[in-house]
């Protein structure tokens, strides 16, 4: 190849100087290589974890009917700041805010090294799913109707970004508990630790759930947000 074509970009052009081409493009490229080498066997760990706490929560409260008013007043009562009775857009921001702050907190129990605790998030938002078919179930309503107008539509979009946070989650978790490990066998043995410069910033624990948590979960939550809030409520 000639010294003109190295110059050009990779259609015929010149690159253009002074700022890197396609910046979201290679971010979002990351994103899919690190779904691929690290988050997709979490994500399916993740959903299995969503679909036993669902059944887990259907099957106690249908057999349990007397658990179910306490468990609502709960749930109820942990979503007390979502005010229904707003403007669509106020409810949109409101229901974004807490899935969000909701999705920081699951990332966040990663921190501790071997204990996945992220994993509980997933089972418990099954286990929300499975009372509240329960309750329907047991008042005579329409369940599949429920499920097509009030959870599905907003639901798709909701659940994933709920399988991957558990997945970014579980993530830090493991790769908390690998750092400990090491540090461990490295005092143990003596050796004193590797400077942060020898340490690839491209496999930063922190550099990429901080990426995948902008680049994936919270558009997922901000288009699940809009459609429970303007959409949702006219369905019947």
């Amino acid at each position: 190849m000639s010294d003109p074509d190295l110059a050009q970009g990779p259609n015929g052009k010149p690159p253009v100087p002074g700022r890197p081409p396609g910046l979201i493009r290679r971010l979002y490229r990351e994103e899919r290589d690190a779904w691929r080498k690290h988050y997709r066997k979490y994500f399916k760990y993740a959903a299995r974890a969503l679909g036993a706490g669902f059944v887990v929560g259907f099957v106690f409260f249908m057999l349990s009917p007397g658990q179910e008013k306490k468990a609502l007043d709960f749930v109820i009562r942990a979503l007390k700041d979502i005010k229904l009775q707003g403007s669509p857009l106020v409810l949109a921001l409101t229901l974004f805010y807490h899935n969000a702050r909701a999705s920081v907190v699951a990332i966040a129990a990663g921190v501790v090294p071997f204990l996945f605790l992220p994993i509980l998030d997933p089972l418990l938002n099954g286990g929300v799913l499975g009372l509240l078919v329960s309750v329907t179930k047991h008042q005579g309503l329409d369940v599949p109707r429920l499920v097509l107008t009030k959870i599905l539509p907003h639901g798709v979009f909701e659940l994933t970004a709920v399988l991957y946070t558990t997945s970014l989650g579980l993530y830090l978790s493991a790769g908390m508990g690998k750092k400990a490990v090491a540090a461990w066998h490295q005092r143990r043995n003596g050796q004193q630790p590797q400077p942060p410069a020898a340490v690839d910033p491209t496999e930063s624990l922190a550099r990429n759930v901080f990426r995948s948590f902008l680049l994936v979960v919270l558009p997922l939550l901000l288009v699940a947000a809009f459609i429970e809030g303007f959409i949702t409520p006219s369905l019947r």
